[in-house]
C-alpha cells in the first residue's frame, strides 16, 4: 500500500507568525484562516478558476522574517503561496511580488509570481509562484550557513565546509546575474538569513559543480530594487555579503556574468 506524502510540515504556522505588542496571537491566526480559506479561495474560484477546485488544500510549509509560506494543492497541480507576516507593512508583499514581475522578465533566475491579492480587512496580502518540491531554504542558523530540511521533520543542516564554498559562489552569481545592464536595475536588500534562495530536494548531486547548481538554485525574494552602475552595485554585493568568503564572491561574480552572456 503506498503511503500518501504530507501535502505540507507538520508545524502549526502561528508557532512562527512575528507580531507588534499589540497584535494578540489568536486574534491573527482567525484572520489568516478567513482570509486564506475563504477570501483568497473564493477570489481565486471567480477569478482563476483554473487554479481552483472544491477540493482546494492550503497547507503550511515554511516561514521568513517578511512572509509564511503555504503549499496549495487543488488536486491537479500545486502551488506555493507566500502571505505577509502579521506585522508586515500593508502594501509590502505588493511591492515585492511587483520587482519579482520586473527581474523575472527574460530571467529563469527568478520565480515568478502568477498573481496577488490583497485585503484590507484582514490586513492580508498574497502572491501565487509555480511550486518546487520540498524546497530547501538556505539560510543561517547561529552564524551556520546551512538548509532547512521540510521532511521528515522540519530541521536545520549545516554545508560541509566545501560546500560552502560552492553555495556562497552560486549566491553571489545569482544576484549579479539580476542586474541590467541596460536599466541600470538590481537587487537590492537580498538577505542570506532570510530564506530568499531556495534549491529543490536533489540538489545534492550537483553541489560539486557551481555552474550546474546555479541553474538549479532559484530567487524568491525581492524586497526592494536599486539603480545604481555595475560598480557600486558590486560594490553593495561585498557589503551585503560580508559572511561569504570573498574568494568566493570573485568567483561568483565572474560565474554570474558567465551566465548573463549566455542569456543575452
Amino acid at each position: 500500500m503506498k503511503v500518501k506524502e504530507a501535502l505540507g510540515i507538520n508545524d502549526y504556522d502561528f508557532i512562527y507568525y512575528e507580531l507588534d505588542p499589540e497584535q494578540q496571537p489568536t486574534e491573527e491566526v482567525i484572520k489568516t484562516s478567513e482570509f486564506i480559506e475563504n477570501d483568497f479561495a473564493n477570489y481565486l474560484k471567480e477569478n482563476y478558476p483554473n487554479y481552483y477546485s472544491k477540493n482546494i488544500r492550503i497547507k503550511f510549509i515554511n516561514w521568513g522574517h517578511m512572509k509564511v509560506v503555504y503549499v496549495l494543492d487543488n488536486g491537479h497541480k500545486k502551488h506555493t503561496l507566500l502571505m505577509g507576516q502579521p506585522n508586515l507593512e500593508y502594501g509590502k508583499v505588493k511591492s515585492e511580488y511587483d520587482n519579482l514581475k520586473i527581474l523575472s522578465k527574460n530571467n529563469d533566475d527568478i520565480v515568478s509570481p502568477l498573481l496577488y491579492y490583497g485585503s484590507p480587512k484582514y490586513n492580508r496580502e498574497i502572491y501565487m509562484t509555480p511550486y518546487y518540491y520540498q524546497a530547501r531554504c538556505i539560510s543561517y542558523l547561529d552564524e551556520k550557513l546551512g538548509i532547512y530540511v521540510p521532511e521528515p521533520d522540519y530541521h536545520f543542516e549545516e554545508f560541509m565546509e566545501v560546500d560552502k564554498y560552492v553555495i556562497e559562489e552560486v549566491i553571489t552569481a545569482k544576484i549579479i546575474s539580476l542586474y541590467n545592464q541596460n536599466t541600470h536595475i538590481g537587487l537590492d536588500e537580498f538577505n542570506v538569513s532570510s530564506g530568499d534562495f531556495i534549491l529543490e530536494r536533489g540538489f545534492e548531486d550537483s553541489k560539486n559543480n557551481s555552474s550546474k547548481l546555479f541553474e538549479e538554485m532559484k530567487v524568491i525574494a525581492a524586497r526592494k530594487l536599486v539603480n545604481m552602475s555595475l560598480d557600486d552595485y558590486i560594490d553593495l554585493i561585498y557589503e551585503r555579503l560580508e559572511k561569504f568568503n570573498s574568494k568566493n564572491i570573485d568567483k561568483g561574480i565572474e560565474l554570474g556574468f558567465s551566465k548573463v552572456k549566455k542569456r543575452t
